[in-house]
């Protein structure tokens, strides 16, 4: 996503940029041309702020791999970065938002594998097995970045952030999805199924970061319990009765 991964999507922010006020001698007039930024300048200045950003990220994250995060300290990732202590804060307020920030960029890839595509038409399971496919594609094109940034985000207190931890809902909207299309029976609970699938998925990740001896590919890990569970969780209406008393939905409280 080597220390850092440089292929996650970059974040963007707004830079609002106004016209400075002379209020001197209490007279308003806009300042000389000097101090006005003009769309090059702006354009400049936003993007040497997203570069600096992203510099950053990434130190942090190398750092996060190769120190661990408790002993990663923000004076080290400004030092790495080349940028002061004061600079980190200015961007990412607390050590920890590095991290959901990593984790942030593999849900918004996450989401993209979810998505339709209406050049390559898939069913709802083929679509999931692809999504899930492309988070263990992520961590296995850097396995010590991956560990370590889960192994941080465990430290960082991410699995109890509610706020952090949307991606079931991401896989509910696509059981949703499914069932509107046909594919997914109308008696599966989309928000029950949902969390039975990215539970199953955390069991094998963590296992995954556990192995230091890469004899565990995640990858087809991932798949063959994948292939394992959905068949009995994601059942197709052309093969029930939907309608019948067996399948009904079953009512669950919603964690994300």
């Amino acid at each position: 996503m080597v220390a850092a991964r440089t292929t996650w999507p970059t974040s963007t922010s707004i830079l609002d940029f106004g016209i400075f006020l002379d209020l001197s001698l209490g007279v308003v007039k806009v300042s000389t041309p000097e101090h006005v930024v003009g769309p090059t300048r702006a354009g400049r200045r936003e993007r040497k702020k997203l570069e600096t950003r992203e510099r950053i990220f990434e130190s942090g994250v190398a750092l996060f791999a190769t120190h661990g995060y408790d002993s990663t300290t923000m004076e080290q990732i400004g030092d790495r970065a080349d940028v002061s202590r004061a600079t980190v804060f200015n961007y990412f307020a607390r050590k920890e938002d590095i991290v959901f920030e990593w984790f942030a960029r593999l849900r918004a890839e996450f989401a993209t594998a979810l998505a339709d595509d209406d050049q390559h038409p898939v069913d709802s399971t083929s679509r999931l097995r692809r999504a899930f496919r492309v988070l263990a594609d992520l961590y296995e094109d850097d396995p010590p970045t991956g560990r370590a940034m889960v192994r941080a985000w465990q430290r960082a207190g991410g699995p109890l952030h509610a706020e952090q931890s949307d991606a079931p809902q991401l896989v509910a909207d696509s059981v949703r999805a499914g069932q509107r299309a046909g594919d997914i029976a109308r008696g599966v609970d989309p928000d029950r199924a949902a969390l039975i699938l990215f539970d199953t998925y955390l069991g094998v990740l963590y296992r995954w970061v556990l192995d230091e001896t890469d004899q565990l590919a995640l990858g087809e890990q991932l798949t063959a319990t994948l292939d394992l569970i959905l068949p009995a969780i994601i059942i197709r209406t052309s093969s029930v009765d939907t309608n019948g008393p067996s399948h009904r939905a079953v009512k669950t409280r919603r964690t994300s």
